[in-house]
């Protein structure tokens, strides 16, 4: 089979299409029994299925036959380090390495060691073999991210951790990174969009809700406008929306031109229907498009399209509620809305088992879904 039908394989075996990748490597030993890079390919496929003692049984075969085959060894050092034998792990990788090994996944092992040890320089050497033997692989991209942190180069490092949340971005240890980074670089508005956007592969880790958390509670202590935000809601949510509104224009008087009022108009039109609701309507559906981790605009537009009247649109209403809800990291407001909506459609169990999610919490609006639950006769 030419080189080029190997690549194949290589890529086959990397998107995780095991099916074609083990006809391939059936077809290769059909036509050469010793053929050692697909009794590699055929332990890979084991592994992937699960069957990690498989493929270790079928590489040591292959290596007691002739144990000069670097990648035969360095897949076997991933495998022992699959099973959890890290020591007998890296002994293998590193005589994998020593020999010229070409396996992404054992280069950054080592990466791992030495960044363990503290060595750095070492730790960027097995690195930057890793993104060399497998630019697609991500956890190479990770360890060279932690370098170049440890180096004190966070822009560097946050590229190199954008890198591997691209490969995958199934790879929470990636999303926590590139957060933390933007955190400790200041680039706050980009951490709390990575950590939406993670909470969309991830949802409802602890580590994402901390991270949330967090960032809106430095929110809330240094911005004034958000600060501000807070009474202007809770008026609202109490009934009194002549008292939300002037508050809400006291605050524009102290600090005008933010886009924030424009999400909080279209709460306040949402109860009262007063406003220009369709200039609403459009501009928060530009500023969901322009950004899509947008939550809290999104959570308005959804409680606004749910308002009877000539816009109402229940269902993508509700959806864009449900997108808020993922993105903000169950934010109560954007659960709230939901709850409403979900109500609004009939969904009562939906409504239910989500406003007994948010009723154990401390927020105003966490008050309010205890309320409707009463009404609904359920006890919280």
């Amino acid at each position: 089979m030419s080189v080029g039908n190997y690549d194949v394989l290589e890529e086959h075996l990397r998107a995780g299409r095991l099916d074609p990748a083990e006809a391939m490597a059936r077809h290769l030993l059909e036509a050469d029994p010793g053929d050692g890079a697909a009794h590699v390919a055929y332990a890979r496929i084991s592994a992937a299925r699960g069957l990690v003692d498989d493929g270790v049984l079928r590489l040591e075969r292959l290596l007691a036959q002739n144990p000069r085959q670097p990648d035969a060894l360095a897949w076997l050092a991933v495998f022992w380090r699959t099973k959890g034998d890290r020591e007998r792990a890296l002994l293998l990788a590193r005589r994998a390495a020593s020999m010229g090994s070409r396996v992404a996944q054992a280069d950054a092992m080592l990466g791992d060691d030495a960044l363990d040890r503290g060595d750095v320089v070492e730790a960027s050497t097995h690195y930057e073999r890793s993104i060399q033997h497998g630019p697609k692989h991500a956890r190479g991209w990770l360890g060279r991210g932690r370098v170049w942190w440890k180096k004190d180069e966070l822009a560097d490092a946050e590229e190199a951790f954008a890198k591997a949340v691209e490969l995958d971005p199934r790879d929470l240890e990636s999303w926590l990174a590139l957060i933390d980074v933007e955190i400790e670089g200041g680039a706050d508005e980009a951490a709390d969009d990575n950590i939406a956007l993670a909470l969309k592969q991830h949802a409802g880790r602890a580590e994402l809700l901390q991270r949330k958390a967090a960032q809106a509670q430095k929110k809330i202590q240094n911005d004034p406008v958000e600060q501000g935000l807070g009474p202007v809601r809770a008026a609202l949510y109490e009934g009194n929306s002549d008292r939300a509104l002037q508050l809400l224009d006291a605050l524009v008087g102290q600090y005008p031109d933010d886009a924030r009022y424009l999400v909080v108009e279209a709460e306040i039109a949402a109860v009262t229907g007063a406003g220009d609701i369709p200039f609403l309507v459009n501009e928060l559906t530009r500023v969901c498009r322009e950004r899509s981790t947008a939550w809290e605009a999104r959570a308005a537009l959804g409680r606004l399209m749910m308002r009877p009247g000539p816009l109402q649109n229940l269902r993508t209403g509700v959806a864009h509620c449900e997108e808020a809800w993922r993105t903000s990291g169950e934010h109560a407001r954007a659960g709230l809305f939901l709850f409403e909506g979900y109500a609004m459609l009939g969904k009562r169990p939906f409504a239910v088992a989500l406003g007994k999610r948010i009723a154990t919490g401390d927020s105003i609006e966490a008050g309010l879904v205890r309320g409707l639950l009463k009404e609904f006769g359920e006890s919280v």
